[in-house]
């Protein structure tokens, strides 16, 4: 139920202090250990995780990509997962999602489409997960945490 932080990108990393410290994201075992957190402290914090070495991607290629990963869900207004979250692109402050637990991924996204979770700038992750079926969240969660 924790995010692998190896190697994430240090802006994600500092965001996601930064919102359990404003309390725009709560979690009973990060909030209060943000609490007496400076700037500085986050930010060296991030720029630790993201100087250590990232999980490589891996997928076997026996199955293909999800379509909500490459391709999104146009007709409902879904991006392509890969579009912020690597592969395709990055947009500054997402997260890589390579590596991470399908438990912690699927956790998220249902946190996201259910409002449990709303630190997302402009409420883009909310809307893309409430868009998404219950099988795109599997998918895309067994997708990104594709290992050997």
């Amino acid at each position: 139920m924790t995010p692998n932080l190896a190697g994430q990108y240090a802006p994600a990393i500092y965001k996601q202090l930064r919102d359990f410290k404003s309390g725009a994201r709560t979690n009973p075992i990060m909030n209060p250990r943000v609490d007496n957190l400076s700037d500085e402290d986050m930010r060296d914090i991030a720029d630790f995780y993201a100087y250590l070495p990232r999980q490589r991607p891996y997928h076997s290629g026996t199955q293909p990509t999800p379509p909500i990963v490459m391709h999104g869900a146009p007709m409902r207004n879904i991006p392509p997962c890969a579009v912020c979250h690597g592969t395709i692109g990055y947009k500054v402050g997402t997260e890589w999602l390579e590596g991470e637990s399908p438990v912690y991924l699927r956790a998220q996204l249902m946190a996201f489409a259910s409002g449990e979770r709303h630190n997302d700038i402009s409420e883009q992750m909310r809307n893309v997960a409430r868009g998404m079926s219950p099988t795109e969240m599997e998918q895309a969660a067994a997708y990104y945490a594709g290992k050997p």
